[in-house]
């Protein structure tokens, strides 16, 4: 499964950057993500690790996973290491005329479980909702400018 989306968020690339690249925060604006809990006390940084616990097709599942890049504010990955579903997201952030933020999100997942019998319903249903989390983003950020 491979999924891309892009949005442009009416915020400066450094603000849009620092908010998208904390996980802690993705409950706010993600829907199937229910919390996050960092291992350890900072900012994120490459190499830290997570726990996340989300609900997606009417399953909930805790996903662990690592930071495999930090580049502010235009690039940063984590993907899983272990769970339901083999993970990656890479989201790529571009400045765009007029001081906005062009995100980039990739999601790129091997089912397993559960999730490999829904197969041909994950990467629909997945592509509906990281574009709706991403509107979400962008209503979050731009209500707060």
């Amino acid at each position: 499964m491979r999924v891309e989306n892009s949005i442009t968020i009416e915020r400066p690339i450094e603000e849009v950057f620092d908010y998208v690249s904390d996980p802690e925060n993705l409950p706010e604006w993600s829907s199937i993500v229910l919390e996050v809990h960092k291992e350890g006390p900072g900012q994120p940084e490459e190499g830290d690790r997570f726990t996340s616990v989300a609900k997606f097709l009417g399953r909930r599942f805790e996903t662990p996973f690592e930071v495999t890049a930090r580049r502010p504010p235009r690039l940063h990955s984590h993907k899983s290491t272990g769970g339901p579903m083999s993970q990656e997201w890479t989201r790529t952030f571009e400045e765009t005329a007029g001081g906005a933020t062009r995100l980039t999100q990739v999601v790129e997942g091997e089912p397993g479980g559960f999730f490999r019998l829904a197969g041909p319903l994950l990467e629909g249903a997945g592509s509906r909702q990281f574009r709706a989390d991403l509107e979400n983003l962008k209503d979050l950020l731009e209500a707060q400018g």
